[in-house]
């Protein structure tokens, strides 16, 4: 351990930390810039008041002497670093007396060489001597220091009990509470000052009682130190009132701050606008939208809250949406439309019986992902209800698009192709199949019936958003297959095979 270090942390009887011994620590870069009389850093001055050394935060606050410091240490822990110190300083002095006799000497004679065993001997007769000498010197200035605190503490005791009697005898005396005894002390930021136990203590302190040893040790552990010194005898009366009157000043002006300040947050929180804004933020973030054009946000803002209160869309709103703000028709934003949808179609359906409602309910299901609800919607048609050829191939078209989603696509294929049946002319049962055989990769088939699809009114670019949803939902061979059938069917069609991103995409779009 460095030496100078060792006298940096007796000097402020703080061994027993053992941070405080540790070469380059933080604790111990403190103690000697203290001990060197250098100003400390608010940081530096933050770290020992976290540390649990309260009379060290003070002596380096400037609030307390050196003296004063010890003199609220405890007087064992005091006795302990000071004989430390001793200790150390007789090994020091020892060292010193050895480097001294190898020290070079311009003599004309060599000198006779000295015997080793008598030298330590005689050092060791040294050291214990000035180890004898500096623990009575500590053990002598701690019982001097002893006396002192005991005469003050009973002086204290004596002026405590001569003023409590002269309160008493006074004809308006009316026994103080708690509270009372709190404020007399300056007290007032302390929680515990008005509660059992320490309460009971601050009154026969209050009182001029003498204290027990069980009493002082829970005040060292639940009071200010400045009233546990009082208490002891370290502090007279009119030095305790000097400093506790600053503390509950600052700790007074802290909590008007803390006050003040939670005042503010609460007004501002209650204010109609920011709870506004909260709340617009949280759906923004509920629909994952983000403007960066601040003049959408009014209308956006006001589409957000509709959809979110259940409300469907206008007709207005959802074009604005798919026009103007498309880049903020998100995922989330789309699933919730057409959930509002399919749940007005399921509703007509239930009150009309109309297969169209359910048609249409059943779409708007397949594009939020709720095909299992489509499912059972569409097993619950009456099938007398359904006596019109269209009728009937749209509900296995719709029907057949779900077992697509659900991955039973023998079912879908037996569907679309009866749908197909019924209406031939149709190109919706069609794409229903092309986009089956290319998801089981019968490229051929697929591309047949995409070419029926077509020739039937289908508009190639739908046909084209259809191809590239399904590819991109492939494996890497489904897609390096699917690729090379394509571009040799039509290199200049699908050349955006040649630019997509080897990627996973979101769920395709449904036919």
């Amino acid at each position: 351990m460095d030496r100078s270090i060792s006298f940096v942390a007796d000097h402020f009887c703080v061994s027993h930390v053992p941070a405080a011994t540790i070469p380059g620590s933080r604790l111990s870069n403190i103690l000697t810039q203290m001990q060197q009389g250098h100003p400390l850093t608010s940081l530096a001055l933050d770290f020992l008041q976290q540390q649990d050394l309260p009379g060290l935060y003070r002596l380096a606050c400037g609030e307390i002497t050196h003296d004063a410091y010890i003199a609220g240490l405890d007087a064992e822990q005091v006795g302990r670093n000071q004989a430390a110190m001793a200790a150390l300083q007789a090994k020091e002095s020892e060292r010193q007396a050895r480097e001294a006799r190898y020290l070079p000497v311009e003599t004309k004679y060599r000198a006779p060489r000295a015997d080793p065993k008598v030298d330590s001997e005689a050092a060791r007769n040294l050291r214990r001597k000035r180890e004898r000498e500096a623990s009575e010197a500590v053990l002598k200035a701690q019982r001097a220091r002893q006396a002192e605190w005991k005469a003050q503490r009973e002086r204290n005791c004596e002026l405590a009990a001569l003023a409590y009697e002269a309160r008493a005898n006074s004809s308006n005396h009316i026994a103080p509470t708690a509270h009372d005894i709190a404020r007399y002390f300056y007290l007032n930021h302390v929680a515990a000052a008005v509660c059992p136990p320490t309460s009971d203590i601050l009154e026969a302190l209050y009182r001029g009682r003498p204290l027990t040893a069980d009493e002082l040790k829970h005040l060292s552990h639940n009071v200010p130190d400045d009233l546990y010194r009082l208490a002891f005898g370290a502090l007279t009366l009119g030095v305790y009132v000097e400093a506790a009157r600053a503390v509950e000043a600052a700790a007074t002006a802290r909590k008007a701050r803390e006050e003040a300040i939670e005042a503010a947050r609460i007004a501002h929180e209650s204010d109609p606008e920011y709870i506004a804004m909260m709340q617009s933020q949280v759906l923004y973030r509920k629909y994952e939208v983000s403007l960066k054009d601040q003049s959408l946000m009014p209308r956006m803002t006001n589409l957000l809250q509709q959809i979110d209160a259940g409300n469907r869309l206008p007709k207005e709103e959802l074009a604005w949406l798919s026009t103007k703000a498309k880049q903020h028709f998100t995922q989330r934003v789309r699933e919730a439309y057409h959930r509002l949808e399919a749940d007005f179609h399921a509703d007509q359906y239930r009150s009309t019986q109309d297969p169209w409602h359910a048609i249409n309910a059943s779409g708007h299901y397949r594009r939020c992902n709720r095909s299992e609800t489509a499912l059972e919607l569409l097993d619950s048609l009456a099938s007398d209800r359904l006596k019109h050829l269209k009728v009937k191939s749209a509900v296995l078209t719709t029907h057949g698009g779900v077992m697509r989603d659900l991955g039973r696509r023998p079912e879908a294929i037996q569907m679309g192709e009866k749908a197909h049946e019924l209406m031939p002319k149709d190109y919706r049962p069609c794409t229903l199949l092309g986009a089956v055989h290319m998801e089981l990769r019968e490229f051929e088939s697929g591309r047949k019936w995409y070419e029926k699809a077509r020739e039937r009114g289908a508009p190639e670019q739908s046909i084209d958003s259809e191809l590239k949803s399904i590819f991109q939902q492939m494996d890497s061979p489904g897609r390096e297959a699917m690729k090379r059938f394509l571009l040799t069917e039509d290199s200049h069609r699908y050349r955006w095979l040649k630019e997509m991103w080897h990627q996973d995409a979101p769920g395709s779009r449904k036919r």
